[in-house]
């Protein structure tokens, strides 16, 4: 049985004010000149690769990181592709809008991943980038990446890797859309969390979680008040601690993965506890 909680594909629209793209005015462009080799990412980092490795002939430009607020915009869905980001610090979420309002939260993307580059065959971005909390992102100018594709297979080859595991992020998002229950998607996002940050070299264990329970909702197809009260039975049931706000620490983690394709495993109430706050 399916959890009865789970939005309808059609569910009604929670809000339906755009986000506007983060002023000129708003956006802080850090001007530092050695931005790269101050970033513990560069050593997978496509912009840092380009400055190693660009040809005396051909000198590629090193761009500052801009700085946004939470809320604030990146690019918008439907804009010409003219730069790719690579995410320096903090977070931010995907945003695919209908024309009536109704939005749906396609990924979250954390420091050293790039965003935008789902659009780069078609030159024009498919969603909106949107900061989760205050972020900084590096901008690389697509056709300087284009180029560098031609001249570097090392550079067409993870630009590949990078699209092609967005695929994989993609397909899997399904998979858990449509074959899982409602405390199976949130074990299995924690878990896929957990791993992205030891894939940074970052805490496995104890790690943010800036995005609202709303958002966290929209992602998996589930109520807010849902997501909220998974979270409490899994403190409860000792698989999880909320630490501090915006905090969590995985607890158990075997329990936590046993969860995910096993119907049948329960979560035991040890104590009533009211939903988590967004």
């Amino acid at each position: 049985m399916r959890d009865t909680c789970e939005k309808p594909l059609n569910w009604r629209a929670e809000g339906t004010r755009a986000i506007g793209l983060a002023p000129r005015s708003l956006v802080h462009r850090m001007d530092e000149s050695d931005s790269c080799t101050r970033c513990f990412q560069s050593r997978s980092c496509i912009q840092a690769g380009l400055l190693q490795n660009a040809k005396a002939d051909r000198p590629v430009e090193q761009t500052a990181a801009i700085r946004l607020r939470k809320g604030q915009r990146l690019f918008a869905a439907g804009r010409p592709l003219d730069r790719v980001y690579a995410i320096r610090t903090g977070s931010f979420k995907s945003v695919m809008r209908a024309p009536d309002g109704r939005q749906q939260i396609l990924g979250f993307h954390f420091s050293g991943d790039m965003i935008g580059l789902d659009g780069y065959a078609a030159q024009v971005y498919l969603c909106d980038a949107v900061a989760v909390e205050t972020s900084e992102a590096c901008e690389i100018d697509a056709r300087v990446l284009d180029a560098a594709a031609r001249d570097y297979p090392a550079v067409q080859r993870r630009i590949q890797a990078l699209v092609a595991d967005s695929m994989r992020r993609a397909q899997q998002n399904l998979l858990v859309l449509g074959s899982m229950q409602g405390a199976e998607r949130l074990a299995h996002f924690l878990l896929d969390l957990s791993d992205r940050h030891r894939g940074l070299g970052l805490s496995s264990r104890e790690f943010a979680l800036h995005m609202t329970r709303k958002d966290i909702g929209s992602y998996l197809g589930l109520y807010s008040e849902t997501v909220s009260r998974l979270f409490a039975r899994f403190e409860n049931a000792g698989l999880i601690q909320m630490t501090r706000r915006h905090q969590v620490q995985i607890a158990d983690r075997t329990a936590l993965s046993a969860l995910l394709g096993r119907p049948s495993v329960s979560l035991r109430i040890v104590k009533s506890s009211p939903p988590t706050a967004d």
